[in-house]
């Protein structure tokens, strides 16, 4: 076998065990050794001793060149996590630098992945600030104006020139990677309370006019993310808002607004689960959610996330199935522990109880530990089902809490105590509209009606609410 005829042979196979190609060649592992050395960088080696497999290099907008993969840590210090491979037609091999925090099958510790390695997935923009992104660079990337459009190649070609202040602690390339230490010498000055009236309007003015033109169509909160200066810390915030008009959809967007706030403060009820920490502020017109960033740490700390979306599609497979459904599958495979699955499903259970009809698996996210994943803190919790349609069309929702199975019961029963909470608070919470109130003030009788309703018993005494945690230093 020739190093063109090995080239050939990858090619057309994808990838080979090194016993596959000395069954087809017919020679010695000797032969096939001196082979590969002789292809160089055209063949990529994945593992090593009888898990030793090949593939051929896919190049980058015409580069050979491995990607650098750098880690940021909670102080700020980085290093290099690793150089990403890319093969052909898809697929990449990770070679490991630094500790790698997450959980790794036997082929992704030989650093093997279908696609870009799950814990980088999240690096691809999306939703009003990813399109925001990509209609902005668009030209500059030579890619399409729609990032949901992008290849794995498109990607990682934009992550790697722009990609320096994404979810989590990861950034992809050189050129990125010196965006983020220029802008450690350039650290941005936090904005403070009395600066919001005027900075929150603008950075919203700023937000929309570089923004994605179809985000409210799509039912979407546009946003923008910002240093805020909290209890006298630097602390990254992601602040959604509203509309600056009277109309009735306006209105509501500014009353879901509200109630994600709400809701964020009634999840710490639940056994096992945290939240976000959030504030409401009003200016020029508009209300304002504001989110603390959990991956973020100081003005240049960083920690993992990873979405459920991209755990569910490395160790799992199809998507869109019910969040308990897959926490089971998690806990099957030793991924996660018996109280993660359970806080999963209190979780799944609160929303459904709370009118959430967008639990997607990108509105849920794991940190590394335990066994493997444990559940980050929540975010993105609000009764969706009274959107707007259309962005501004308000319909008419029955809101019908649905009863649990036997064994359903137990948690069902915990997490139904505290969205009878998030209704009577937001029944009586005098930022959301009259007429929203009375809808919640209707939806706590309703649900009080369907606890009473189950077999076997009235619903636990709610758990009491723990003290916020501290913000990270």
């Amino acid at each position: 076998m020739t190093p063109d005829s090995l080239i050939i042979l990858l090619r057309k196979r994808h990838r080979l065990a090194a016993a596959q190609l000395l069954a087809e060649s017919g020679g010695s592992r000797a032969t096939l050794m001196r082979t590969v050395r002789a292809a160089g960088d055209a063949v990529l080696t994945i593992g090593q001793a009888r898990r030793t497999s090949y593939a051929t290099r896919r190049l980058l907008r015409g580069s050979a060149a491995p990607l650098h993969v750098f880690r940021i840590d909670r102080a700020g210090g980085s290093a290099e996590a690793g150089r990403l491979h890319l093969a052909y037609p898809d697929g990449s091999l990770l070679q490991f630098g630094a500790n790698f925090e997450w959980p790794l099958s036997v082929e992704m510790q030989n650093g093997w992945f279908e696609g870009i390695p799950y814990p980088l997935q999240d690096l691809r923009p999306e939703g009003f600030l990813g399109r925001a992104f990509a209609r902005n660079n668009a030209d500059l990337l030579q890619v399409s104006t729609d990032p949901r459009k992008w290849s794995d190649d498109d990607t990682l070609h934009a992550l790697s020139l722009l990609g320096s202040d994404l979810s989590g602690d990861f950034i992809v390339g050189e050129t990125a990677y010196r965006l983020w230490l220029e802008r450690r010498q350039r650290p941005p000055k936090p904005l403070t309370d009395s600066q919001l009236t005027e900075g929150y309007p603008s950075l919203a003015q700023l937000a929309m006019q570089h923004g994605s033109a179809d985000s409210s169509a799509g039912g979407e909160f546009p946003k923008f993310t910002t240093l805020r200066q909290l209890g006298g810390e630097p602390v990254h915030v992601i602040v959604k808002f509203s509309g600056s008009d009277d109309s009735p959809g306006t209105e509501r967007w500014a009353d879901l607004l509200v109630c994600e706030h709400l809701a964020s403060q009634c999840i710490p009820t639940l056994p096992g689960l945290t939240s976000a920490r959030t504030a409401i502020h009003r200016a020029a017109d508009r209300t304002f959610l504001e989110v603390e960033r959990f991956d973020r740490h100081g003005v240049h700390g960083r920690s993992a996330m990873c979405s459920w979306a991209a755990v569910n599609n490395a160790w799992l497979g199809p998507a869109g199935r019910p969040w308990p459904e897959g926490a089971a599958k998690l806990l099957e495979a030793g991924l996660i522990d018996e109280e993660t699955r359970e806080a999963v499903t209190r979780l799944w259970h609160f929303g459904q109880l709370i009118g959430n009809t967008d639990m997607h698996d990108g509105n849920m996210s794991f940190v590394p530990g335990g066994p493997g994943f444990r559940l980050a803190p929540v975010y993105d919790m609000l009764p969706m089902l009274y959107a707007p349609q259309r962005g501004v069309e308000l319909v008419e929702r029955n809101y019908a809490p649905r009863l649990p199975l036997p064994g359903e019961r137990e948690l069902w029963q915990q997490a139904a105590q505290a969205a009878l909470g998030f209704w009577n608070r937001a029944a009586h919470d005098r930022r959301l509209s009259a007429v929203f109130r009375r809808t919640c003030a209707a939806n706590e009788k309703i649900l009080a009606a369907a606890v009473e309703a189950i077999p076997g018993g009235r619903a636990p005494e709610p758990v009491q609410a723990p003290a916020r945690a501290r913000r990270p230093r």
